[in-house]
């Protein structure tokens, strides 16, 4: 038999187990691409719904922060009417104020003198209703108090000390809800909340109307209250999930092909894929048996080479055992070579891993020791005023000398553990920045605003230097102000009393530059070189006067990278002060001016 026959022979013993018994890991491949296409579904439907229920969540936090009004507690419900108006706002939403029989009180959808009805009789079931719960309700979709208008509403038992019992209600438009929708995609994914009778509430699809009642599938699904996937009439499927919060419904509604499409495409892929490797086979089979000849005729010279004694390798010349063994042992001495080089060098790495890791580990206790110590440190003068508090005959100025310590106690542990938060929230990437054309000059006020306590206390000499230019920056203006807050918290901090505290800021080419400098302690050396990183500290004085964990600069600089900046540290050392400069790219000038007007117009209005 030919080596040519032979290898076609190899060649279909060895494809023909892989084709029988490649369909059933392809069938199990299948059903895990589409598994895995709806779990998508599911977690995009079950993320949509917690978006809708932190709608809620600000709601029911907006009507219980009401629903503690002082002026509802002393009954001066006019005042307490103009307050409810205020927190309405002008979009669209209301709130009333109902009492124990169900008489309107407050309405912010009416003026404030105009006569309100009489509607004990209509709204006594709901009241009663509401006050033996002693819980909040959420509505489904109900007509809105203007034509045309559809709205949903939450309603919140209020029970005052005195015995009054009220129920506020706070209703919005249900086209609010869109917030809480993502964007239509390329592949016409939709997003549709229903409430509990499986009416629409809110759609980011085309031709979707309010009030209108789910798909057939759909609505027997609601009423059954069962999670999963749906198959709709219309070609599609539909994942819903139900609200913990709410009781609404999430549908998301993809082409079946979004779904079952992968799973042809896995088919059509592994079938392509085996007649490839098929074709591929063959033409190599004919290639490798042409070489095996080719290399079985030059057998004879190469061996008479080798008697010779060669000083190098033959040349390559097809598969040969020959040429194969020489090249083998030439490869080999050099691949043991390499891999002794390799070993060498992942040694070296692997200890430098190691003593990067300890030094981790090493910040790590170090960050724990210490939040441990300032979590403590506030518990005893709390614990003191808590003793203080429930001793007889305590005079007013004493009780409030303890409500003091406990509230100045309680803001100190509020920062550390705010400070731990937004660590955590920007290192896991879950800060979302607002970015805008902002004026780093309003930027600077705020935070200097924010400072003048730190600055007073330490009676250092502060000032700016700014020019007469305009600095305009895109970003949000919360966390810039947060970040010029936190270095000059830091020069404010860590400064003997007296002490010059200067910002600069400037134009660096296309960037905005600001300068945070000082003349206080300085930064040792060893430091400044991972100043930003987390867990990083200096040495602590044994009284620990400056406090904090170092979580500051950390942050710092997370936030600045996420606004396409960069932030650096300049120190001579200990007791020469420290300078922090940061650079953020400039915002287009129109862009800012055109920002500008829109504010000064906004509060024109206002």
């Amino acid at each position: 038999m030919k080596i040519r026959s032979f290898l076609a022979l190899m060649i279909v013993a060895a494809l023909a187990p892989v084709i029988l018994f490649s369909t059933v890991p392809l069938s199990r491949l299948i059903q895990a691409e589409r598994d895995a296409a709806v779990l998508s579904m599911k977690l995009a439907a079950r993320a949509t719904s917690i978006a809708v229920d932190g709608q809620w969540h600000q709601a029911i936090g907006l009507i219980r922060g009401l629903s503690s009004s002082n002026k509802l507690e002393s009954g001066q419900i006019a005042q307490f009417g103009i307050k409810a108006r205020t927190m309405a706002g002008d979009d669209g939403a209301y709130i009333e104020l109902l009492d124990d029989s169900g008489q309107l009180l407050v309405d912010t959808t009416r003026p404030p003198e105009a006569a309100l009805p009489d509607t004990r009789a209509r709204e006594r079931a709901r009241i009663d209703r509401m006050l033996s719960s002693a819980a909040y309700a959420i509505s489904d979709l109900l007509p809105g108090k203007l034509p045309d208008t559809w709205v949903v509403e939450v309603d919140f038992p209020v029970f005052l000390d005195n015995g009054v019992r009220y129920v506020l209600g706070y209703g919005f438009d249900v086209d609010d809800l869109l917030r809480a929708l993502p964007a239509p995609d390329a592949e016409g994914t939709t997003f549709t909340v229903y409430d509990r009778q499986g009416r629409l509430l809110a759609s980011n699809g085309k031709h979707a109307a309010v009030g209108s009642l789910a798909p057939p599938p759909v609505l027997v699904a609601i009423r059954l209250r069962e999670n999963g996937l749906v198959s709709t009439p219309d070609g599609r499927y539909a994942m819903l999930t139900v609200s913990t919060v709410s009781g609404w419904w999430v549908a998301m509604s993809s082409p079946r092909a979004a779904i079952d499409g992968t799973a042809r495409r896995t088919v059509l892929y592994s079938v392509s894929g085996l007649l490839i490797a098929l074709l591929l086979a063959g033409a190599a089979a004919l290639l490798f048996s042409a070489r095996v000849t080719r290399a079985i005729a030059r057998t004879g010279e190469a061996a008479r080479s080798m008697v010779r004694g060669p000083t190098r390798l033959p040349l390559y010349s097809g598969i040969t055992e020959v040429d194969r063994l020489d090249q083998n042992v030439y490869l080999g001495a050099h691949l043991l070579a390499s891999a002794s080089a390799e070993r060498e060098r992942l040694l070296a790495e692997a200890q430098q891993a190691r003593e990067i890791a300890e030094g981790q580990n090493r910040s790590k206790d170090e960050f724990l020791a210490m939040l441990g110590h300032e979590l403590r440190n506030p518990m005893a003068p709390i614990s003191t005023a808590a003793h203080l508090l429930k001793m007889p005959n305590i005079s007013p100025e004493q009780m409030r000398q303890a409500g003091d310590i406990i509230s100045r106690q309680v803001d100190h542990m509020n920062h550390l553990v705010n400070d731990l938060l937004d660590v955590s929230r920007v290192t896991r990437g879950l800060i979302t920045l607002e970015k805008k054309p902002v004026s780093m000059r309003a930027i600077l006020a705020a935070a200097v605003e924010q400072t003048m306590g730190a600055m007073h206390k330490g009676a250092h000499h502060f000032d700016t230097v700014c020019g007469e230019e305009e600095y305009w920056v895109r970003g949000d203006a919360t966390r810039l102000i947060q970040v010029l807050t936190n270095l000059l918290v830091n020069a404010a901090k860590y400064s003997p009393p007296q002490s010059s505290i200067r910002v600069t800021l400037a134009h660096a080419g296309e960037r905005v530059s600001i300068d945070v400098s000082d003349n206080g302690n300085g930064i040792e050396p060893e430091l400044l070189p991972r100043v930003f990183e987390l867990f990083s500290q200096g040495r602590r004085t044994p009284d620990r006067a400056t406090g904090g964990l170092g979580l500051g600069l950390a942050l710092v600089r997370k936030l600045v990278e996420l606004h396409g900046g960069s932030v650096m540290a300049y120190s001579e050392g200990v007791g020469k002060g420290s300078r922090f400069t940061i650079e953020l790219p400039a915002a287009d000038v129109r862009a800012a001016e055109v920002a500008a007007f829109a504010t000064a117009e906004d509060a024109g209005v206002a």
